[in-house]
């Protein structure tokens, strides 16, 4: 995006919303957001994150104690799968 589209985007914003944005381009702008992690902070990713929070929260969730055991569960899950699979 250039910055002439940046300013275009910004005409285009709801009043509600300008302070929001303001905050957003004043973290960039200072250095306290890095420009390449800009996109952690949209609605969509703010959403996934309460939805991974609610998870948690709710006890759905698996843990592995290490590498190991994390793959041997996803080798696990994964046979069904190939088993459908016919090459």
């Amino acid at each position: 995006m250039t910055k002439a589209e940046l300013h275009e985007l910004v005409d285009r914003l709801p009043d509600q919303a300008v302070d929001g944005a303001v905050l957003l381009l004043e973290e960039i702008s200072v250095g306290r957001i890095d420009p390449e992690q800009a996109g952690f902070w949209t609605r969509e990713w703010n959403e996934k994150e309460r939805e991974a929070d609610e998870d948690l929260a709710a006890g759905r969730v698996t843990r592995h104690e290490g590498d190991e055991e994390f793959l041997a569960e996803l080798d696990e899950r994964a046979k069904p799968l190939d088993e459908n699979c016919s090459t």
